[in-house]
C-alpha cells in the first residue's frame, strides 16, 4: 500500500466531469478492511481531492450495509452530526445513519445544499447505495462554484445584497406524514412533540415561530444566499430559494419530463402545473405551507426561478447508482437532489456537524 493516492484509482465516470471516482485494482483492494487502511494512509490527499473536486464516489469495494457505511464515514470523519433540521422525513438506522428521503419515489428533491437555510449547515454529506434502483432514481449532483459563477451578474447581486426570506408551515405530531405540498410534521423536524422544544431551537437558528391552527407552527426566516467555503473562501451559490419557491415543482417535473420522458412524468408534470396556477390564485403568499422571497420581502418571480433552475439544470452531473457506491461531498461547494424513480430503491445518508 502506497503512502498516496495512486493515479490508478483515480478516475471520471464516462463523460462526466463529477465526482471524482475512486476504485480498487483488485480483488483484495475490495475489502472492508483495507478501505479502512487505505482512508488511514491517504486522508490528507483524499481532503485535498474533495476540496479541488467537490464530490468523491467510492466505487467497487465490499460496502453492503449502513454499519459497513458508518464504519467507514467514521475513518474519513470523527465528527458527525446527528440532528437533522431539513425538510425530509427520514429515519434513523444507526447512531449517525439515516435514510435519505422517505418522500413518495414520484416526489422530486430538487438541487440544494444540505440545510443551507440555517446558520451552520453541514460541511460534508455522505451517500451510501444499499440497493440501487433499477428505474431512474438517480441523485444528481451539481457544482454550486459555477452556480455562482454562471447566473446573471444583476440577479446574482440581488440574491447577494437582499438574501432570502423563508417562509415554511408544518402540521402538527397528529397530521399525515405526507401531503401534496408539505414533507414532514415539526415533531419530525425537531425530534420533540414539545412546543417549547420547538420555541427553543427554532429561536438558535433565527427562525420567527407562529403557532396556527390545528397546532401547525409557521416558521419565518431570512438567511444568505451565497457563502464563501469555510476553508478556501471560494463562493458559491448556497440556499434553497429554488428548491421551496411555489413555482419550481412544476418546473422542476417538466426539466424530469424532458429527461425521462415517461407517461407518469408527463402526467405529474400537468397536474402540477393546474395545482400550481389554482393555488397561486387562491391561496395568499402568506399562507403558502413552504415558499421563498428577497428578504426585503419583495417577491422572487417566476422568471427569476426559472433561470436558476436553467443553470442548475446546465450543470447537474447525473450517473447511476450502484450497489455499494458511497458518494463523499463537500456541503458547500456541491449540491444535490433525487430524480423520481420506480421500484426498489434504498439510499442512506450521514453528515458531519
Amino acid at each position: 500500500m502506497t503512502n498516496s493516492i495512486s493515479s490508478i484509482y483515480k478516475s471520471k465516470l464516462d463523460d462526466i466531469d463529477l465526482p471524482l471516482v475512486i476504485q480498487a485494482r483488485d480483488q483484495e483492494e475490495k475489502s472492508l478492511e483495507y478501505l479502512l487502511q487505505w482512508i488511514s494512509k491517504n486522508r490528507n490527499e483524499l481532503e485535498s481531492d474533495l476540496l479541488e473536486q467537490g464530490a468523491i464516489l467510492f466505487r467497487g469495494f465490499d460496502l453492503n450495509d449502513e454499519w459497513d457505511f458508518e464504519n467507514v464515514i467514521l475513518a474519513i470523519e470523527k465528527e458527525l452530526g446527528e440532528t437533522y433540521l431539513g425538510t425530509s422525513p427520514r429515519d434513523k438506522k444507526t447512531k449517525y445513519v439515516h435514510t435519505a428521503s422517505e418522500l413518495p419515489p414520484h416526489y422530486p428533491i430538487m438541487q440544494h445544499a444540505e440545510m443551507s437555510f440555517l446558520k451552520s449547515p453541514p460541511k460534508k454529506l455522505f451517500f451510501f447505495c444499499k440497493i440501487a434502483p433499477e428505474n431512474n432514481g438517480e441523485t444528481p449532483i451539481t457544482d454550486l462554484r459555477k452556480i455562482y459563477n454562471q447566473l446573471d451578474p444583476k440577479l446574482l447581486s440581488k440574491f447577494e445584497n437582499k438574501q432570502v426570506k423563508y417562509l415554511r408551515r408544518y402540521d402538527g405530531p397528529n397530521a399525515s406524514r405526507f401531503s401534496l405540498w408539505k414533507t414532514k410534521r415539526w415533531d419530525e423536524m425537531f425530534s420533540s412533540n414539545d412546543p417549547k422544544v420547538v420555541e427553543e431551537k427554532s429561536k438558535q437558528q433565527g427562525f420567527q415561530v407562529d403557532w396556527q391552527e390545528n397546532q401547525s407552527v409557521r416558521l419565518v426566516h431570512n438567511m444568505v444566499a451565497v457563502r464563501p467555503h469555510p476553508i478556501t473562501g471560494v463562493k458559491a451559490w448556497h440556499n434553497h430559494s429554488q428548491t421551496f419557491h411555489v413555482d419550481s415543482p412544476k418546473l422542476e417535473y417538466w426539466k424530469i419530463f424532458q429527461r425521462q420522458k415517461t407517461i407518469r412524468s408527463f402526467a405529474i408534470a400537468i397536474l402540477l402545473s393546474i395545482l400550481t396556477f389554482w393555488k397561486k390564485l387562491t391561496v395568499p403568499i402568506d399562507k403558502l405551507d413552504v415558499h421563498t422571497m428577497f428578504g426585503d420581502g419583495s417577491p422572487i418571480s417566476k422568471v427569476e426561478i426559472t433561470q436558476i433552475m436553467n443553470v442548475f439544470w446546465k450543470n447537474m452531473r447525473i450517473f447511476r447508482w450502484q450497489k455499494g457506491d458511497l458518494l463523499y461531498i463537500d456541503n458547500f461547494t456541491v449540491s444535490h437532489g433525487r430524480l423520481p424513480f420506480k421500484g426498489p430503491r434504498e439510499i442512506l445518508v450521514a453528515w458531519t456537524d
